[in-house]
């Protein structure tokens, strides 16, 4: 007599399978997603010590790209630096087309100073303080900085 598998022991079999794929995928993205965080927050940290650099040798910060604009098509803020020789190029955030990096100068006097942003996929739930080292909240209100705003990784570099 022949033995084989019964069609309920193939579909068991495959549900069982799928559900471990789906588990296995789902970390993966989870890795993924801190990844490209951990690569945020040192591009970050590399913009920061260049705008810093520029500071040591001229006294203040680099101007704002766009004055008026925070963010947005803020996309060679780093001119000044790279120009300088303190960066190699334009660093681009890896969620760059829904989150770039984004730099703006308040101006001396003010708490923030210069500011660089960027986005994490994991960030901290609102109720949070912030993440350590950096300088959020900085302001109740504030766009980019928030307590209540997730997401938002900030270093400030006041005057």
């Amino acid at each position: 007599m022949r033995r084989g598998f019964t069609l309920i022991e193939l579909l068991v079999v495959i549900a069982i399978i799928g559900v471990l794929s789906s588990v296995v995928l789902a970390s993966l993205n989870t890795a993924r997603g801190r990844a490209r965080d951990a690569k945020v927050r040192t591009e970050l940290r590399q913009i920061n010590t260049a705008i810093n650099l520029y500071y040591q040798k001229y006294g203040y910060y680099p101007a704002n790209t766009y004055p008026n604009n925070f963010c947005s098509n803020q996309s060679n803020f780093l001119q000044a630096v790279v120009a300088e020789g303190l960066l190699p190029g334009n660093l681009t955030a890896p969620n760059n087309a829904q989150y770039p990096y984004c730099y703006y100068n308040y101006g001396a006097g003010t708490e923030p100073g210069a500011i660089v942003t960027g986005y994490l996929e994991s960030g901290p739930s609102p109720t949070t303080a912030g993440y350590p080292g950096t300088c959020r909240p900085w302001a109740a209100g504030a766009n980019w900085c928030d307590r209540a705003i997730n997401g938002y990784y900030c270093l400030c570099n006041p005057y």
